[in-house]
């Protein structure tokens, strides 16, 4: 197995996780799934990013870091050559300004310090108090099955463009 497809199984396996969540959860434990969801869109932005490095199409690889925005414009930078132009279509249809921020609002999540918002750490809220990731309504319903979809949407997209990348004309 090469290690772009292994972050492909990794990314399905954390979106399953995230379906094993939700089906149990009474909604305090959507934090869980928010940052499966998460992780499914991270490990499926870098496995794009390791093939089309693999390729020779990008010149740097992933880095030590949970954020993708960074990969998301070296995605959309990709150099206009025919042999790319099936991959840039599937990108341009994945990375719309709507998935884009889907994206941003994901690595926003991404636990830091000192901790905003996010799905691991206890953080003060807009008021000043002090509440935790899996408190009622601190991930809404809503946001939840944005954050799924988008999950869902980029993994598929990025199966898509794995396969696309192997079978390339040099």
């Amino acid at each position: 197995m090469d290690e772009p497809t292994a972050w492909l199984y990794q990314a399905a396996a954390d979106r399953e996780a995230a379906e094993h969540l939700v089906a149990r959860s009474t909604g305090a434990g959507r934090c869980y799934a928010v940052a499966h969801w998460q992780q499914t869109v991270e490990k499926s932005i870098k496995a794009m990013v390791l093939a089309l490095h693999e390729a020779g199409v990008l010149g740097s690889g992933i880095r030590p870091w949970h954020e993708v925005e960074p990969y998301v414009a070296w995605l959309l930078r990709l150099p206009r050559a025919a042999p790319n132009r099936a991959i840039q279509g599937v990108l341009r249809g994945l990375l719309s300004q709507g998935a884009r921020a889907g994206i941003r609002a994901l690595d926003a999540l991404v636990p830091r310090w000192p901790p905003p918002r996010n799905t691991e750490y206890p953080f003060r809220d807009a008021g000043g108090d002090w509440t935790y990731p899996a408190a009622a309504g601190v991930f809404s319903q809503a946001e939840s099955d944005q954050f799924r979809a988008l999950a869902y949407r980029v993994l598929g997209a990025a199966g898509r463009v794995v396969s696309l990348i192997r079978r390339r004309p040099g």
